[in-house]
């Protein structure tokens, strides 16, 4: 069960990072208009969510890791 769960929380690390990579390349493309600061506030509210999302999932990788390292 440990290892599905390590697997699992790996797979959705590597997962998030080319979605990142789509929020930020859609950031980018939209530098040259005139964006709403409502539209920005939204893209960069979702980028924190991200970034946090992407915070907890290493930190709960790192707890099975070392949750393993004992059982070993």
């Amino acid at each position: 069960m440990l290892q599905l769960i390590s697997t699992l929380a790996y797979y959705a690390l590597v997962l998030l990072c080319p979605l990142m990579m789509l929020f930020m390349m859609k950031g980018m493309h939209g530098q040259g208009k005139k964006e709403g600061k409502a539209e920005h506030d939204h893209t960069q509210s979702e980028i924190e969510n991200l970034k946090q999302q992407n915070a907890e999932l290493a930190r709960s990788l790192d707890d099975l890791k070392q949750k393993n390292k004992f059982r070993k």
